[in-house]
């Protein structure tokens, strides 16, 4: 449940970072059904950790595996299209 609950947190955050106005892989940012969807990825990781975890645990877990997403997607996003690729468009 530990890897499922990753994986939902860090799909929750590539879809919070693509929904953003700042982001930088499309050409215009996902709509609102993103967000929800991002919402919905993040509570079923939440679900995901506490199954596998205990209450308090499952819930710092989902956290970190949230704040790793958010912090990690837009430098895998600046990995793989550098800027100067991005300004010549």
């Amino acid at each position: 449940m530990n890897v499922l609950g990753c994986l939902l947190a860090f799909a929750a955050m590539a879809l919070a970072y693509l929904s953003s106005r700042n982001q930088r892989v499309l050409a215009l940012p996902l709509r609102r059904g993103g967000k929800l969807l991002a919402w919905v990825f993040a509570a079923g990781a939440l679900a995901c950790w506490v199954t596998g975890e205990t209450t308090l645990p499952g819930i710092f877990s989902t956290l970190t595996a949230l704040m790793l997403g958010a912090v990690a997607f837009p430098y895998v996003t600046w990995l793989l299209k550098p800027a100067a690729e991005r300004k010549a468009r």
